[in-house]
C-alpha cells in the first residue's frame, strides 16, 4: 500500500501543482474533509471517496488501513493549502496509522506564501506563526509577543474559535504592545472568488465575524 498526505492549495484549483494533480488521477481511495474534496472534486470523478469529520477520522482511516493492508492500492488524503503547515498534529498521526515507510508527503501552496506575496513581504524576513492547534495556545502567543517586540513582519493564521483578529489585537495591548507601531493585511478566502482584505493599523481592527479562511499579515510600520 501507499498512501499520500498532499497539500491541495488555499482553494483554488489553478493553485493545485501538477504533481498533486496527478497523485490525486493515479489513487485508489481519496480520503479528507469536506471543504478539502471540493477543492479537488474535478480531479475525483468515478473514484472511492470517503469523508472525514474531527469527530469520525479515527474510524474511518481505521477502515481504510483494513482495506489497504496487503495490497498495492493507493490512498490520498488531501489538505487544505500545505500538508507540511499547520497540519503537523494529524499528519504526525497519519504517519503513525499507515506506517512511516508507507506515507509519502507532498507539498502544496500555502494561503501563508499567497499572503506574503499579496502584502510583499519576504517569508525569509518574517515570524510565521499558526494558531490553528487543539491544545494550550501559550507557546504560540509567547512567540507572537516576542515578535512584535522585535519589530519583525508576522504572518499568522488565527484560532477560527477563540483567537480571531480582534483578539489578537487586545492582547497585544493588554501586553504592552504600541499597535499603533503596526500595520496588519487581513485575509479571508484567498484565491476564492470571495476573496477579501481589510488593511488597517493592529490598534484599529474592525469589530466584525472573520472568516475560518483568515490569514494576517501585522507589519511594523517604518
Amino acid at each position: 500500500m501507499k498512501v499520500y498526505i498532499v497539500g491541495v492549495g488555499p482553494g483554488n484549483p489553478e493553485y493545485i501543482t501538477e504533481k498533486v494533480r496527478k497523485i490525486i488521477k493515479a489513487s485508489d481511495i481519496i480520503v479528507g474533509y469536506k471543504y478539502t474534496i471540493n477543492t479537488i472534486k474535478h480531479l475525483i470523478n468515478g473514484k472511492d471517496v470517503r469523508y472525514v469529520t474531527l469527530k469520525d477520522q479515527e474510524d474511518v482511516y481505521a477502515k481504510v488501513l483494513e482495506e489497504l493492508k496487503d495490497s498495492n492500492k493507493v490512498c490520498t488524503i488531501p489538505f487544505t493549502g500545505d500538508a507540511n503547515f499547520s497540519e503537523s498534529e494529524i499528519t504526525d498521526r497519519l504517519r503513525d496509522i499507515f506506517g512511516d515507510a508507507n506515507t509519502i508527503i507532498e507539498p502544496g501552496i500555502s494561503s501563508i506564501q499567497v499572503a506574503a506575496s499579496r502584502s510583499k513581504v519576504g517569508l525569509d524576513k518574517c515570524t510565521i506563526i499558526t494558531f490553528h492547534i487543539t491544545g494550550s495556545i501559550k507557546e504560540q502567543q509567547k512567540r507572537l509577543l516576542d515578535a512584535l517586540k522585535n519589530r519583525d513582519s508576522i504572518i499568522m493564521l488565527p484560532r477560527p474559535w477563540d483567537f480571531m483578529p480582534r483578539d489578537v489585537s487586545s492582547f497585544a495591548k493588554d501586553n504592552g504592545i504600541d499597535c499603533n507601531a503596526f500595520t496588519v493585511d487581513i485575509y479571508e478566502h484567498l484565491t476564492l472568488s470571495d476573496e477579501k482584505v481589510t488593511r488597517t493599523d493592529l490598534s484599529n481592527i474592525p469589530e466584525k465575524d472573520y472568516s475560518d479562511l483568515t490569514v494576517m499579515v501585522i507589519i511594523p510600520k517604518v
